[in-house]
C-alpha cells in the first residue's frame, strides 16, 4: 500500500472515537484472520459447516409414508 493511502487511513482512524477504533481493530483482525484460512485452504473461502452427529438409525425404521403418518383411509 503506497505510503499516502497508509497516512490517510491513519489519520481516518485518529478521528474516530475510542469504541470505533475498537470496531475497526476487531474488523482488521477479522481481515486478517479470514486471510489466514484462505491461505490454509489453497485460496478458496473454507465450507466449514457445523456438523450434527444424531447417531445411527434405529432398528427397524420404515421411510414410507404410511408408516410415519398412516394412510388415513387413502
Amino acid at each position: 500500500m503506497p505510503a499516502q493511502h497508509t497516512q490517510t487511513l491513519i489519520e481516518k482512524v485518529r478521528s474516530l472515537p475510542a469504541d470505533r477504533v475498537a470496531e475497526v481493530e476487531d474488523f482488521v483482525d477479522f481481515l486478517r484472520e479470514r486471510a489466514d484460512n484462505r491461505k490454509l485452504a489453497g485460496g478458496k473461502d473454507s465450507l466449514d459447516f457445523p456438523v450434527d452427529d444424531p447417531g445411527p438409525w434405529p432398528d427397524g425404521l420404515s421411510l414410507r409414508r404410511e408408516d410415519m403418518y398412516g394412510d388415513d383411509g387413502r
